[in-house]
């Protein structure tokens, strides 16, 4: 029997070794591109000092592996359970295998991490109507690292880009990273990802617009024919995001599965129902904290990472929260003013600083500041004139590293706004549109060959750009294009607006809107009426193609590619609504 036994032992372990061989082989065919900025976030927790220890329950030396019929059996039961469409294929097993064996211990502090972070992400993603499923996508972003930053310098836990952050309203200065605050990128991730999903209406191409952007998502949509699948679009998308998916899933299967890859949790020092935030209302360093009521200076950093300098620069007008382990909220706020008065070397120091650069932010702000939108041959030395200000302003007023602009790019400017507005008022004409029912911004600057953001800028419409029926829209440039500029119609005697409308095609709603002419519906013999070539729409069914639609309407296809910009390719898909101009 001991025999016996002895032989099964060792066969299992032959086993054993030669599945770790044949995977570890299989593993470092892999190539590296596809999961290296995964490595590089597990990896910036390497010297992370808030864990402590767990007992596994079995030797931490044993890694389990598992067949593709066990895999997909699980991801199969987790698809049953979320709207998100889990799939498992070769791609998600090389995830899979990245964070169960290769970096499984780092895995094993993520898990810990989760019990921080996972509790806020849940009722935010709650809060704005988003599948809870969807706080794996920090993990596959950042390892849950609040201080992660990129080579692309994305930061923290959501890792924004600036501009991104600068979108939904995330600070970045001198003296506070919002990227860095877990609850208020936490609030821009859900609602950059809720905006995604109303362009797009499906959350593998929401995670792939957030990864790579929606201009390379709506790229690969028009390259593959229309299709609007993230595995349809698969392969004409940038080389990042092909992984960006499938890392997904397998952190998904991985949070839900740790147990049976022998991986436990390594809590963290400091748990969600730990951790609690106070107002501050006046300059406070952390030192000066530290000081007073006690709690580590270190503890005090790894909570409010978002502050760069280990300094609040609050005031009555502009409070911050400071988050502080929870055991110390009490003493902070019955000793509140007396962390205020105490005298601290950084304190000291960092009130200083901030004094100065409130001074020098008030003296730029007693300049006029304007936004310009970089127009199609502009350098930034021609707006620099423009402005009578310096290259190296505007380089700094942007934060650019270099010179280069493009167009469409939106710079502020602090400058000579009067003189800049009378050189722009000469170069371009302007045109005054009444907005229509149903038109968008979209829509009215594709008609006048304008950007949407030069529009909006234009007409001071904000970040949201809403505009209603009715509204009237400065456009500068060429003005209203051919097609679309309206011929006239002089009105003779005895004829009415319906005896009109019938004659030319168009509907009396139409004509009045055109002309402004209210709900009367007066009009006078010798009046000059516009009229604009009607355009219908036609929503593109599955299988229709250009050349069908065109002979449908007794159009050319030159002219439907011409009204819709469809580019060179002339690229359609079902759902797409086709603008059908008549004459």
């Amino acid at each position: 029997m001991k025999v016996l036994r002895a032989c099964s032992l060792l066969v299992f372990l032959v086993v054993l070794l030669t599945v770790s061989v044949v995977d570890g082989f299989a593993a470092r065919k892999q190539r590296k591109s596809d999961n290296r900025h995964i490595t590089e976030i597990l990896d910036s927790l390497v010297t992370s000092r808030y864990f402590s220890g767990a007992q596994n329950r079995y030797p931490s030396t044993f890694i389990p592996y598992f067949d593709d019929q066990t895999y997909a059996e699980r991801i199969a039961w987790l698809n049953s359970k979320t709207s998100l469409k889990l799939v498992y294929n070769e791609h998600v097993k090389n995830y899979i295998r990245l964070y169960s064996v290769n970096k499984r211990k780092l895995t094993a502090k993520v898990l810990g991490l989760t019990r921080v972070y996972f509790p806020l992400f849940e009722q935010k993603l709650r809060q704005y109507n988003i599948p809870t499923e969807l706080k794996y996508l920090a993990i596959v972003e950042s390892a849950l690292n609040p201080s992660a930053v990129s080579p692309a310098n994305a930061k923290g836990l959501w890792q924004f880009i600036y501009g991104t952050g600068k979108m939904y309203d995330l600070e970045s200065s001198a003296f506070v990273e919002d990227r860095f605050d877990p609850e208020k990128a936490t609030i821009a991730a859900c609602r950059h990802m809720r905006d995604l999903y109303n362009i797009y209406g499906d959350w593998f191409l929401v995670l792939a617009a957030y990864n790579s952007g929606a201009g390379n998502v709506n790229k690969a949509i028009r390259r593959s024919g229309g299709a609007r699948d993230y595995w349809a679009i698969w392969e004409h998308l940038p080389r990042e995001t092909r992984g960006y998916v499938p890392a997904y899933i397998a952190v998904t299967y991985i949070m839900n599965y740790y147990h049976e890859h022998n991986i436990l949790p390594i809590e963290p020092g400091y748990l969600y129902e730990n951790i609690g935030a106070v107002r501050v209302s006046r300059v406070v360093a952390f030192d000066q904290i530290s000081e007073v009521i006690g709690v580590p200076e270190s503890d005090l950093k790894y909570l409010n990472p978002h502050f760069k300098l280990k300094l609040v620069p609050a005031s009555e007008n502009k409070p911050y929260y400071i988050r502080l382990p929870r055991r110390y909220l009490e003493d902070f706020v019955v000793r509140e003013y007396e962390i205020y008065a105490h005298k601290s070397r950084r304190g000291t120091e960092g009130a200083e600083l901030l004094a100065k650069a409130r001074e020098v932010k008030k003296e730029v702000s007693e300049k006029q500041k304007s936004i310009h939108v970089v127009r199609k041959g502009e350098t930034i030395a021609s707006i620099a004139k423009m402005y009578r200000c310096y290259v190296s302003q505007i380089i700094q007023w942007n934060n650019l590293k270099n010179s280069r602009i493009y167009p469409g790019q939106k710079l502020k400017v602090f400058g000579d706004q009067g003189s800049a507005k009378r050189r722009s008022a000469k170069a371009s004409p302007l045109v005054q549109h009444k907005v229509r029912r149903g038109e968008s911004l979209g829509l009215i600057a594709k008609k006048y060959g304008v950007s949407v953001s030069k529009i909006s800028s234009w007409n001071k419409l904000g970040r949201r750009g809403t505009i209603y029926p009715g509204q009237k829209l400065k456009i500068y440039g060429k003005g209203a294009p051919a097609s679309s500029r309206a011929k006239n119609h002089k009105v003779r005697k005895g004829e009415t607006l319906g005896h009109i409308a019938r004659k030319h095609g168009v509907t009396v709603r139409k004509l009045m809107s055109w002309n402004d002419l209210g709900r009367k519906r007066t009009i006078y013999p010798g009046q000059q009426l516009k009229l604009y070539p009607p355009t219908k729409y036609h929503r593109v069914k599955k299988g229709e193609s250009l050349d069908r639609i065109a002979r449908k309407y007794g159009v050319t296809v030159r002219q439907l590619a011409s009204w819709n910009s469809l580019g060179r390719k002339r690229t359609i898909y079902p759902g797409q609504k086709l603008k059908i101009k008549t004459q």
